[in-house]
C-alpha cells in the first residue's frame, strides 16, 4: 500500500539536475510527475512480488492521469474518501459513508476557502476537493516560487485559519507547498483498514506500507513493514530524533 506523489514519483523540479527521468503523470498545471531509475526499480520489484495498491490524496480525476500499471485496479483516493474495488469502481457503501462526513463539514470548508481568497488573494490558491458531488477535503497552495516564501506562506495560512475557525473536527496536513484539512472520519488509515479487512483473509502475505509524509504514518502503521524515501518528511523526522538521542 503506497502513497504516490513524492514517494513513487515527484515533480520535475524536485529531482536533482542530471537524473534520468521518465514522465509518468499528466498535470493540468504542467507540473508533471517523473520517476527516477530507483523509483522505477522499486515499483518493478513491488509488482514482481505482489499487488501494489495506491493510497493517495489524489482525486479520482487526478488519479486517472497517473500513467502507471500497478497490477491491480484497487486504489484508495482523495485521502481515503474513495475506495476502488478490483474492477476499478468506487465502493458505494464507503462512498456514502464519506460523503455524509464531508457534507457535514461543507459549510466550514466553504468559509475557509472564502477566507483564504479574501485575505491572501493572489498569493495563494485554494479549493475544495469533491468526489461524486460531495466535498471531502480543503487544500491550500502558495503561488510563490522560493522554498522559504512557500513555507512562510503555508505557515501564515494555517495560522490565519486557526485564528478564525474551530478546526478541531478537521485533520490538518502540511508538507512542502501543500496545506490540507480533511474532516475527521475521512482518512487514508480508515480506508486502508476497511480494504485490508475485506481482502487480506488468512493468507499471511506480508503487507508493506510506503509513504513520505507524517500523515502517511497512520496507514503505514497498519502494515507489517514500513518504507519511506530518503529526504522525506518522515525520514527527516527520524534523522532529527536520532541526532537528539545521540547528543551527549
Amino acid at each position: 500500500m503506497t502513497d504516490l506523489d513524492d514517494t513513487l514519483f515527484r515533480s520535475f523540479h524536485k529531482h536533482p539536475q542530471g537524473e534520468a527521468l521518465t514522465r509518468v503523470t499528466t498535470a493540468t498545471n504542467g507540473h508533471h510527475g517523473h520517476m527516477n531509475p530507483a523509483q522505477q526499480g522499486l515499483l518493478s520489484a513491488l509488482r514482481a512480488t505482489g499487488a501494489v495498491i495506491p493510497v493517495t490524496a489524489r482525486s479520482t480525476d487526478a488519479f486517472s492521469r497517473v500513467h502507471l500499471d500497478f497490477g491491480t485496479r484497487r486504489a484508495i483516493l482523495a485521502n481515503g474518501a474513495v475506495i476502488l474495488n478490483g474492477e476499478g469502481i468506487a465502493e458505494p457503501d464507503w462512498l456514502a459513508h464519506t460523503a455524509h462526513i464531508g457534507r457535514s463539514a461543507e459549510a466550514l470548508l466553504l468559509d475557509m476557502s472564502a477566507l483564504i481568497s479574501a485575505e491572501l488573494g493572489s498569493a495563494a490558491r485554494s479549493w475544495i476537493v469533491e468526489e461524486y458531488g460531495a466535498p471531502v477535503y480543503f487544500c491550500v497552495k502558495m503561488n510563490a516560487s522560493g522554498a522559504e516564501d512557500v513555507q512562510s506562506g503555508i505557515t501564515a495560512a494555517a495560522e490565519l485559519l486557526a485564528s478564525r475557525f474551530d478546526l478541531s473536527g478537521l485533520q490538518q496536513h502540511a508538507n512542502g507547498n501543500n496545506l490540507s484539512f480533511t474532516p475527521t472520519g475521512i482518512s487514508k488509515r480508515e480506508a486502508c483498514r476497511h480494504l485490508i479487512d475485506s481482502i487480506r483473509g488468512g493468507s499471511g502475505a506480508p503487507l508493506i506500507g510506503i509513504g513520505d509524509s507524517l500523515t502517511d504514518l497512520p496507514f503505514m502503521g497498519l502494515c507489517d513493514f514500513i518504507m519511506t524515501p530518503s529526504g522525506s518528511q518522515i525520514a527527516d523526522l527520524m534523522a532529527r530524533m536520532s541526532d537528539e538521542d545521540l547528543t551527549p
